[in-house]
């Protein structure tokens, strides 16, 4: 799906994003991949970027918006095939490299243990950080990629932000799976975090917002982010 003129979402399993995450492909002089789902999903990625008439070399940066094993299944074995830079925070690459386990669901539930169990068939392999990114970076793609830290879903989850596509790359700050709201609370460690992170979203300006877990709002996306925030305001 084009998302904007330079942005393409490959969907998760099925093609939804509902059961694995969106993987997002920037396309500029070079392509950028933002995450790259569970374990399995690299051949999917690649044929998307062989239909665009690109090959996997063309891919030399893969930004991680969290480290949960929907968003990293696929790294290693991405990472070895096109050589590419990966990016993420420093507080998620101990969980990306292997020096911590990945851990189990943040509330205990029989949602969030099911779905810890299920996860066990998508095994991470660690791969190496080569870069960490910080709020405030800029990174040349798209005219100037920015980077925000909205910690909350992790300690280490990040949005990017293209001014020029005026498009917001979200990971599971939000989800859109069949209505705009909170990612799953199972698997987020700080909910009072992650509201204050999506409340920074009123300062920017886009159009459009990708969520790691269903369809991308892709007219008024502003709009809609702030009358969420208004509701969650009213009923905190």
């Amino acid at each position: 799906m084009k998302v904007s003129p330079h942005v393409i979402r490959i969907g998760g399993i099925f093609g939804t994003g509902v059961w694995g995450a969106n993987v997002y492909l920037l396309i500029d002089d070079k392509l950028t991949l933002v995450d790259t789902g569970f374990r399995g999903r690299a051949n999917q990625i690649l044929r998307k970027v062989k239909q665009l008439g690109f090959s996997p070399s063309d891919i030399n940066r893969i930004i991680i918006t969290h480290h949960h094993a929907d968003h990293i299944g696929s790294l290693a074995i991405l990472k070895e095939i096109t050589k590419a830079t990966v990016l993420a925070h420093p507080a998620d690459a101990p969980y990306i490299d292997g020096r911590l386990p990945q851990p189990g669901p943040a509330r205990p539930s029989s949602l969030g243990k099911t779905l810890y169990r299920l996860g066990r068939f998508f095994p991470v392999t660690p791969s190496t950080v080569d870069q960490a990114v910080n709020e405030g970076d800029v990174l040349p793609v798209l005219g100037g990629l920015q980077v925000l830290h909205t910690p909350g879903h992790t300690p280490g989850s990040i949005c990017i932000f293209s001014p020029e596509e005026r498009v917001l790359i979200a990971g599971d700050l939000l989800a859109n799976r069949f209505r705009l709201g909170l990612p799953s609370r199972t698997f987020t460690v700080n909910i009072e975090q992650e509201i204050n992170s999506i409340k920074r979203l009123a300062n920017l300006d886009f159009d459009i917002i990708c969520f790691g877990h269903g369809a991308p709002i892709t007219h008024g996306a502003g709009r809609a982010i702030n009358g969420l925030i208004q509701k969650l305001e009213n009923t905190i």
